[in-house]
């Protein structure tokens, strides 16, 4: 009988043991896990800032082509308004001198 309880004692302790030992293999799993997922967060904050980088580049070298055609345009107007009243400027001086002298 003493043989039959020890027996059942130590199956008892040894399931006991693979009890305990199947916790800890279950906690180290979920940290792995939690360790895992951290990585993958960080891994696509990592990639979209990236892409965000790249994406916030590709639109401020469309707004400075944007700007620089602008410019030029502007300029090219206000050439043409200089070449305009250089090449007019006397006639419509002539032109308000008389338009005030006849009133």
């Amino acid at each position: 009988m003493d043989d039959i309880i020890k027996s059942i004692i130590e199956i008892d302790r040894g399931a006991s043991k693979r009890i305990e030992d199947a916790e800890k293999e279950k906690l180290r799993i979920i940290e792995e896990a939690k360790a895992e997922e951290e990585r993958m967060v960080e891994k696509a904050v990592e990639e979209k800032k990236a892409e965000l980088a790249k994406l916030e580049k590709a639109e401020l070298d469309k707004a400075n082509a944007r700007i620089s055609e602008l410019t030029e345009e502007k300029n090219a107007k206000l050439e043409a308004m200089k070449q305009s009243f250089e090449k007019n400027s006397d006639k419509w001086c002539e032109e308000i001198f008389k338009a005030v002298i006849s009133i």
